[in-house]
This record gives structure tokens, C-alpha cells and sequence, in this order.
């Protein structure tokens, strides 16, 4: 979502989290369509409500109201808008 890359020391050499985005909590599945790799700090302002996508996959600051370009997804990466839906709807309500 931000582009930040958290480089550290060997043997990890970089950090990022796997984020629901339909959360275990409201029964979302452990699939690779149903995640986003995030930093720390994406990832706790996605599972918060205060960022969330848009169909399309562009990021929605549910704070300001404003747009925040696209997500970058690996071109073998695909994500199934039903778990976009859903994440969006538990924090916006229905469209």
C-alpha cells in the first residue's frame, strides 16, 4: 500500500505481514486470494478500518475520504473482490 520496503540484517534481509483481508475473525479464509502482504503499519491501518479498497484495488483513506492510488499486486497475485467487498462493508456498510 505505501511501497515501504523494511530492509534488515541478514538473515532476514526484509519484513513484511500477511494481512486477512476478510478477517479469521469473520470467517476468512487462510488463501492466498484472501491476503495482502503489508508493512506493520499498513497492515494495522487495513485491519482497522482506515484504509480500504475499492474493487478496482485503489486505496481509500476512510479518514480523509481521499483516494491513495493503487495497491501493487505480483502479476501472479490475484485477489478475489468478494474479500474486498467484505472488508469494505464491515467498516463503510453496504454501498
Amino acid at each position: 500500500m505505501c511501497d515501504t520496503v523494511l530492509t534488515l540484517p541478514a538473515p532476514r534481509a526484509r519484513y513484511s505481514e500477511a494481512a486477512h483481508i476478510q478477517a479469521r475473525e469473520d470467517h476468512g479464509p487462510d488463501i492466498v486470494e484472501n491476503l495482502l502482504c503489508l508493512c506493520p503499519n499498513c497492515h494495522v491501518l487495513f485491519d482497522a478500518g482506515a484504509r480500504v479498497l475499492t474493487d478496482d484495488c485503489t486505496i481509500i483513506d476512510t479518514v480523509t475520504g481521499k483516494p491513495h492510488g493503487k495497491i501493487h499486486l505480483h502479476q501472479w497475485h490475484f485477489i478475489d473482490a468478494r474479500y474486498i467487498r467484505h472488508h469494505r462493508q464491515r467498516w463503510l456498510g453496504p454501498a
